[in-house]
């Protein structure tokens, strides 16, 4: 039999009532409920009771109490006994009878009879002397109070009979007869209580209602929607798109309205009023709202607790409930409920920001107070850093009277979340506002001249004002060579910028911490910041040509680059204009973009940016370094000297780098000095390629031994820095043997120092004696040796 969604992960509840069953059986009769809050099973486990009871031969009397029905005498009963014979007995008590559908009356109310108890036991009794029993009820708490008393007598009727009854009360539910309810749960054997299901079992529900499995992430996300209760689950899972999270539940209003409407008239509205409440839940305040006294509201908010819909301090304890409930209501009714709490709240001395939250639901009120209440959340906002916040109160604010004075604050607050309101609002109020240019240029309008000021780097930025300056300090240290300090001090400013909640700021220092982690060859974290770098921008309304997304995808493509990924790092310049823009971040990004289409084999249009990068620089009166390098040649030496003359110790090591390959064994010396500056820089990958230069010239100088050091090292600082190419070309180098000698070269020369002359050597290998004259040649050169004499002693030294 397949489980029912309502008993996915009640495994422990259907043991129980399996027991329960085998224990009748054999004539220990005994009385079990079954109690759950709104949606928890409790009808599906009733449900599995009758079908197991069936399976094991019982007889089953079933039936379900009815809100309807609860002044009809014997209601429970009659359906109970509707196809039995209760014995000859029933005709001398008329109810009864009635009840049972032997009498054309209708059964009278008025307190039950001990004969009529009697009655209806010796009916079970005979039953249960054919074959066991099993008497389930549902929705006890709707019984009539007749057949609750007779349900409540039974359990010391059956102890000794092949019997059980299993009964199921709603909690929180309008009870008939509340005394007699608390008899029969007193005279149970035992409670089975439906708690939430647990993260297990709430996987199993959702993935047998969606027919798919679901990873952790989704079950913790409904499970925070809806928690563990299975008809709130089911309900999310119908209602499910493409999210979760602020999903409404339309089908679950007649079922939660119609058990609101029983437990008492103002129980709709109080559940109403305490969605929109929120966190200011106290009774005085929810019982002000609706209209009713708070002694009245006091038993409705503890129904709703042991209902499951309210938490222990009067909260609604599921989004989805809260959600449902605040769609049913119309804009207008929410409002005005928002409006009258927001009155309400500021009478009773609660905080700003609890009144701004409902103040910014309402429409305008016209009324001085709010636009205090409102500017006042707004700068408690400011002050913890809850940005988004003090902009929701600040754009409420505008509404009310009185808030023409607040432009330039409004404008100052959503600098840190949307440049381009920012801009409109306080170019209004200010068209001189130091934060102007800034913001402009994010918007991809820049000032004739770019800003050089130059902070202290040990000095934190208190405002986002000083936070450009800073970010340039971080820039000369990383020019210096001081890579750990900058990287230390860009990741603090990072940390600043998030405190604060600035957008901008935050994307400016992701951009500058992803450069530093790519000189400190730490590639996959460079990349990581400078995508978060351009999301942060986005979010934040910056235009895609601008100098800052332009700094973003600069160093976004150079971290693919230096990874290998030549074709993703080209991907990145698609949403850049052919021509591009003259704006401040232009000629880095040109300077990019040249680098990663050379690579990509597209050198004449990579020579052309890079040309186009140093023109750029020369018209605004400065040069800068790097961009030359890839051009080769005569650059290389401009490069140098710029670099020596500005104490750019990256892009001066690596000028010598280049200078050194192209002098082949002339250029060790130049190679060497680029190892020696790269030493104490942390720049990983920029020491690895230094070092296999020099291990490659000092192979071709004949200096095998620190040719091999070098390599070693190189290979070692490649993985480090997770660039796989390089780190392979490196160990084909080192494979290469001593020397650089192929595997051919070093079996030839092998045979040769053991004295072997040509034609053995070429018999031996079974190669012509022509490849064995031109490998000798070969391995004389690279190990710096004139003749078959010393051959020994240099593959000895080179070993």
């Amino acid at each position: 039999m397949a489980a029912k969604p309502g008993l996915v992960g009640r495994d422990r509840e259907t043991t129980q009532l399996a027991g329960a069953l085998t224990s009748a059986a054999n004539g220990d009769g005994h009385l079990v409920v079954a109690t759950g809050g709104l949606g928890a099973g409790k009808t599906a486990l009733l449900t599995t009771a009758r079908e197991l009871a069936a399976r094991q031969g019982f007889t089953v009397l079933a039936a379900r109490g009815s809100y309807l029905e609860r002044e009809l005498p014997f209601g429970v009963v009659s359906r109970l006994f509707v196809c039995v014979q209760p014995g000859e007995d029933v005709q001398h008590l008329p109810r009864i009878a009635a009840a049972l559908g032997q009498s054309d009356s209708l059964a009278e109310p008025g307190p039950v009879t001990l004969p009529e108890l009697h009655v209806l036991h010796r009916a079970l009794a005979r039953m249960a002397a054919q074959r066991p029993v099993a008497v389930v009820v549902d929705d006890a708490q709707w019984a009539d109070q007749p057949s609750l008393q007779w349900l409540s007598t039974l359990p010391h009727r059956i102890e000794h009979l092949p019997v059980l009854a299993v009964a199921g009360i709603g909690a929180g539910e309008v009870c008939t007869g509340p005394q007699t309810l608390e008899e029969l749960l007193a005279a149970a054997a035992k409670e089975i209580r439906l708690d939430e299901l647990e993260f297990a079992a709430s996987r199993a529900l959702i993935e047998n209602e969606l027919g798919q499995q679901v990873n952790d992430e989704f079950v913790a996300l409904c499970r925070a929607e809806a928690g563990g209760n299975p008809l709130l689950l089911l309900s999310l899972l119908r209602a499910y798109s493409d999210h979760v999270v602020g999903l409404t539940a339309p089908a679950l209003l007649p079922t939660v309205n119609v058990r609101l409407r029983r437990l008492a008239p103002h129980a709709p509205d109080a559940l109403h009023a305490l969605a929109v409440l929120g966190g200011e839940v106290t009774l005085p305040r929810v019982a002000e709202l609706i209209g009713t006294e708070p002694c009245e509201l006091a038993g409705t908010i503890a129904a709703l607790h042991r209902m499951g819909l309210l938490s222990a301090d009067g909260a609604l304890v599921h989004p989805l409930v809260r959600n449902t409930l605040r769609e049913e209501l119309t804009i207008t009714e929410r409002q005005d409920l928002h409006s009258a709490a927001a009155r309400l709240l500021t009478e009773t001395g609660a905080s700003a920001e609890a009144v701004a939250e409902h103040l910014v639901e309402t429409r305008p009120l016209n009324e001085e107070w709010a636009t205090e209440v409102l500017v006042s959340a707004a700068g408690r906002a400011r002050a913890r850093n809850r940005v988004v916040d003090a902009v929701r109160y600040l754009r409420r604010a505008m509404d009310e009277p009185g808030s023409g004075v607040l432009l330039a604050e409004l404008g100052e607050v959503e600098s840190y979340v949307d440049v381009a309101a920012a801009v409109d609002h306080l170019g209004e109020a200010d068209p001189a506002h130091p934060a102007l240019p800034g913001l402009l240029a994010h918007l991809g309008e820049e000032p004739e001249f770019e800003p050089d000021a130059i902070g202290d780097p040990d000095v934190v930025p208190a405002t986002p004002v000083d936070f450009e300056p800073y970010l340039r300090a971080i820039s000369l240290l990383r020019q210096r060579g001081e890579l750990t300090a900058a990287y230390a001090r860009a990741d603090r400013a990072l940390t600043i910028a998030r405190r604060w909640q600035h957008r901008p700021c935050v994307a400016a220092a992701l951009t500058v911490r992803s450069a530093c982690l790519r000189d400190l060859g730490r590639l996959a974290g460079a990349e990581a910041d400078a995508r978060e770098a351009l999301a942060t921008l986005e979010s934040c309304g910056a235009a895609r040509v601008s100098t800052p997304i332009f700094a973003a995808l600069t160093e976004l493509a150079l971290a693919l680059l230096e990874m290998g990924d030549v074709e993703m790092a080209s991907g990145v310049f698609d949403v850049v204009p052919g021509e591009v823009p003259d704006l401040f971040g232009a000629p880095r990004l040109l300077a990019a973009r040249g680098r990663v289409r050379i690579a990509a084999e597209r050198r004449k249009d990579g020579v052309r940016d890079l040309l186009d990068c140093g023109e750029r620089l020369r018209a605004r009166g400065y040069d800068s370094t790097s961009w030359r390098l890839p051009l080769g040649g005569e650059h290389l030496a401009a490069e140098e000297l710029l670099a020596r003359a500005t104490s750019a110790v990256l892009p001066l090591a690596a000028a010598l780098r280049e200078q050194g390959v192209l002098k082949g064994v002339e250029g060790v010396a130049l190679l060497q000095e680029s190892v020696d500056l790269l030493a104490g820089t942390g720049a990983l990958l920029e020491r690895a390629r230094s070092h296999f230069a020099l291990g490659r010239a000092l192979h071709l100088a004949g200096r095998v031994k620190p040719a091999r050091a070098e390599l070693r090292t190189a290979v070692d600082l490649a993985d480090d820095c997770g660039v796989e190419e390089l780190a392979e070309e490196i160990r084909q180098e080192l494979a290469a043997g001593p020397a650089g000698l192929t595997e051919s070269e070093r079996r030839v020369a092998a045979l040769a120092a053991e004295g072997k002359m040509n034609r053995e050597i070429a018999a031996a290998l079974f190669v012509q004696l022509r490849t064995v004259e031109i490998h000798l040649t070969k391995v004389y050169r690279k190990l710096g040796i004139d003749g078959r004499d010393q051959l020994a002693p240099a593959l000895r030294l080179a070993s």
